[in-house]
């Protein structure tokens, strides 16, 4: 290794292997082939790669590896960063990143730019937007989708040499912001004493993000278009608010509430970014487990949540708190006139925070409610439940809606449908509902569901509320009847005219929530639950069934998530979490893998 290659402060590995392979006029892959090592593997940090340099005299300062990501004591999706670990696909993003000043200060002190220029090893970092050392923006260098090639940064800095003298990616400097500093130090390994030390690095500084993101919205009404060069404010908005704990971020939270828009815009406009990113990205991850409690506990607090809305993922089985919003539209009395029936029973302040936020006990003022309750006219009725005029036509003329009164001309009004009659009916269809942020592939609307089938939708909604159609979808841009969606393949098998009320072992185990058929079909093929050999009337073939008696026998000794979550009104994230507790494991007496099953009998000996 030529001597002539000093090590630069925080350069990674693989800068320092391509400056050394630039000086022996190589590329950093050939080079380390010749040591009988691998650049990929150097690229990961992995230990048996350095190692393997050092049998050729070839010794990696350590420094460089100190700064370097490294593969070591990790899974394969992960690196170790710093004492940190990070996902291995935030620190191989295609975009090169750097510090022309850093950049700068290197050919000064070594005029060849081919080994003189060295990556630093926080530049990979992409939540570092500054470097600390001279106050100038990380910008980015060069993009490239290959590893080997985009980590073999020597001749990369090369082209970018006269740019970089020239000022070309010079841009203005600015001071560092506290999350920057506090960034900075936690790289160092320093204790900063504020409250996010305790969390995972990379699972604060992505809270930090999200927060700032939503709290972007005092200052604009798009906070999600703010470009990438001064997401550093975003970042630093949110960290001034995380860095002293809980009880400051459910005060921004409040705040934000106080801001146009009510609950009925939905979390994601109230909460952008921050709300999906936990709700749906990092559901799974248990280091954003706090801050998804954080949201989780203040909409539960603040939020007129009903059945059949989404909660962070998961649906809600059971309304707690009406506001004087959803409280008008379920009575059908005028906001401005509840509210004050509301004032003068001690239920609501008469003045404060708007009627869509200003929430109650659901249950303690029933009693009120229902006493204030009025009948409303059809139209009304309608918007109440969220159906155009002709859907609740169909819905009257199926039976599935009766007016409180018998008829017009006896009651002497129009009003005679009682919106308490809606809210039940809404209650009714959307128990167990999955939440969708949007109507993929097989999801349809209840009505149009119907209509391909030629059939009214009480015949659908029948099924529902009969448990007989379990995939149930509560779309988020809507409210009420117009977020009612159904699996439409599920629909078919359940209520086709054709003859056969059979399903094939996919369709039944996408029914009953088993995601993967292989699993269904491994019960089968096992002898845990039967299934029927008969002649597909398509392909003409034998093919395994699931015909009603089948069915029955696997609910008779099965449940899955979905099923046992409609038979206790539950939600199955908190009864998985329940069985946990309890010592109760999924069903695989053999090893094998069936998924989330359990046997019935130890379910209904837990929550019974």
């Amino acid at each position: 290794m030529p001597s002539s290659i000093p090590p630069r402060r925080r350069e990674t590995i693989a800068s320092f292997v391509s400056r050394t392979a630039a000086a022996s006029h190589v590329d950093a892959a050939t080079f380390a082939s010749d040591k009988e090592a691998s650049f990929q593997a150097l690229i990961a940090g992995s230990s048996k790669a350095v190692d393997a340099l050092k049998d050729f005299n070839c010794h990696i300062p350590s420094d460089v590896v100190e700064w370097s990501p490294s593969s070591d004591g990790v899974t394969g999706r992960q690196r170790l960063f710093r004492g940190h670990i990070f996902p291995s696909k935030v620190l191989q993003l295609s975009e090169m990143r750097g510090c022309p000043e850093c950049l700068l200060r290197d050919l000064e002190d070594h005029a060849d730019p081919k080994t003189s220029m060295a990556m630093r090893g926080h530049w990979l970092v992409p939540h570092v937007t500054l470097c600390l050392e001279h106050h100038h923006p990380i910008v980015p260098l060069w993009k490239e989708s290959k590893p080997l090639l985009r980590f073999d940064s020597a001749p990369h800095l090369a082209s970018l040499a006269p740019d970089i003298m020239a000022g070309k990616l010079t841009r203005e400097s600015r001071e560092p912001t506290g999350f920057e500093t506090w960034l900075d130090d936690r790289l160092e390994g320093r204790d900063t004493g504020t409250w996010l030390d305790q969390f995972s690095l990379h699972a604060a500084c992505n809270y930090c993000l999200m927060l700032g993101t939503s709290l972007l919205r005092h200052f604009t009404s798009a906070p999600s278009a703010v470009p990438d060069e001064e997401k550093w404010f975003i970042y630093d908005l949110g960290f001034m608010v995380a860095r002293h704990g809980e009880e400051e971020i459910r005060k921004a939270l409040n705040d934000l509430q106080g801001l146009p828009g009510g609950p009925h815009d939905g979390p994601r406009k109230i909460f952008p970014k921050m709300y999906d990113r936990l709700a749906y990205d990092y559901i799974d991850d248990p280091d954003y487990e706090a801050f998804r409690h954080i949201l989780r506990t203040h909409m539960v607090e603040t939020w007129p949540l009903n059945v059949g809305d989404e909660l962070l993922g998961e649906p809600v089985v059971e309304r707690r708190l009406h506001s004087v919003r959803t409280a008008a539209r379920a009575t059908g009395i005028d906001q401005r006139r509840l509210r004050k029936i509301l004032a003068a029973e001690g239920v609501v302040p008469e003045d404060g925070l708007p009627d869509a936020w200003t929430v109650f006990n659901a249950k303690r003022a029933g009693s009120i409610l229902k006493a204030a309750s009025t009948l409303v006219t059809a139209k009304d009725f309608a918007e109440g439940i969220g159906a155009t005029r002709s859907q609740f036509d169909l819905l009257v003329e199926g039976g599935v809606l009766t007016p409180r009164l018998p008829s017009v001309r006896e009651a002497g009004t129009k009003a005679i449908w009682d919106p308490a009659d809606g809210v039940r009916f809404l209650d009714s269809v959307f128990l167990g509902a999955s939440p969708l942020r949007q109507a993929q592939h097989g999801w349809e609307h209840i009505s149009k569901s119907a209509a391909r089938l030629m059939v009214g939708p009480e015949v659908i909604i029948g099924a529902i509320q009969e448990k007989r159609i379990v995939r149930i979808g509560n779309h988020a841009d809507f409210d009420g009847y117009a977020a009612l969606y159904v699996y439409h393949d599920e629909v078919c098998s359940i209520l086709s005219p054709e003859p056969s009320f059979n399903q094939s072992i996919e369709m039944f185990a996408k029914t009953v929530g088993i995601g993967q058929p292989v699993r269904m079909r491994r019960l089968v093929l096992n002898g845990h639950t039967p299934a029927t050999w008969m002649m597909h009337p398509k392909l003409k073939k034998d093919q395994l069934f699931i015909t009603p008696d089948d069915a029955d026998a696997f609910h008779k000794r099965f449940y899955t998530p979905r099923t046992m979550a409609q038979a206790y009104g539950k939600s199955w994230q908190s009864m998985t979490a329940t069985l946990r507790v309890a010592g109760i494991k999924a069903f695989s007496p053999d090893g094998e893998d069936y998924g989330s099953v359990y046997e019935r009998k130890h379910v209904d000996a837990t929550f019974q």
